[in-house]
């Protein structure tokens, strides 16, 4: 059923450009964490344990990045944008290590060590070839769908952090953080859009049953990695969520995916 490559995701360098340039300009340098209090006593355990679980999780990336190539196959523009999103996922680690290092919070030796010999690349596509609605699904598909719900609950999480930090200073910068993985939430949403433009009829109807598998067994990329079952990382991860944060990534996901259920054959059940 899939049409494979070489028809495109999206035919101009433009979208990766201006997507690059907003990245850049929202960290124009990092002075700004210079100028935190880094208060450990005002700042809530939670939000502690959840600070050095993510940023343990942003220095992943070079895992992650195998993944993206491996499901983006000779796409060169989706490949060219993985490899500037690791990029860009990596300046959060910086930013990340420095609020924990600056609360006597930091990675241990342990903590690189789990991370980095980690099986991640291999526990993740057999995730993602379970939750395959077809078999002949374009991973290019697969991985943007993923990549959409991946990226938004990112959002919600530094959000809630934010929210839940005690520090102004702080605060503005999880806020900061959740824009830039709200600017990577919508560039997935940009690439399926636009290869959508030449799927073929089935192929589009696969888009709403495939998100509703994924949504129906989300795994963040954390939990492909042994080591964060050990220090908990995926219960950390929504831990701060409450009842409107959980609310928020419903109603988003759900409303942006409703959007393919026009090219289903038969409506499905909603989420």
């Amino acid at each position: 059923m899939a049409i494979k490559p070489p028809y495109p995701s999206f035919t101009t360098p433009d979208t990766i450009d201006d997507f690059f340039i907003a990245g850049r300009n929202l960290w124009p340098d990092l002075k700004d964490l210079s100028k935190l209090s880094y208060e450990r006593s005002k700042t809530p355990d939670d939000v502690v344990r959840f600070l050095r679980s993510t940023t343990l999780n942003e220095h992943g990336v070079a895992h992650y990045l195998g993944g993206y190539f491996h499901n983006y196959h000779d796409d060169y523009k989706l490949r060219f944008w993985s490899a500037m999103w690791t990029a860009e996922e990596y300046t959060h680690y910086i930013v990340l290590r420095r609020i924990i290092q600056g609360l006597g919070e930091d990675l241990t030796e342990a903590d690189f060590a789990g991370l980095e010999d980690g099986d991640y690349v291999e526990n993740y596509l057999a995730y993602l070839e379970r939750i395959k609605v077809d078999p002949a699904i374009d991973s290019r598909m697969l991985q943007l769908i993923y990549g959409v719900l991946q990226e938004y609950a990112a959002v919600i999480a530094y959000t809630a952090a934010a929210e839940q930090c005690n520090d102004e200073g702080m605060a503005a910068i999880l806020k900061r953080v959740a824009k830039d993985e709200m600017r990577h939430c919508r560039f997935n949403q940009v690439a399926l859009e636009a290869m959508l433009e030449h799927c073929s009829e089935d192929e589009r109807a696969l888009v709403w049953p495939q998100f509703r598998a994924i949504w129906g067994d989300l795994r963040m990329p954390t939990e492909h990695i042994e080591y964060f079952s050990v220090i908990g990382a995926t219960d950390l991860y929504t831990s701060l969520w409450d009842g409107e944060k959980r609310s928020r990534i419903i109603l988003y996901l759900s409303h942006y995916f409703s959007q393919f259920r026009k090219y289903c054959k038969t409506d499905g059940a909603p989420v």
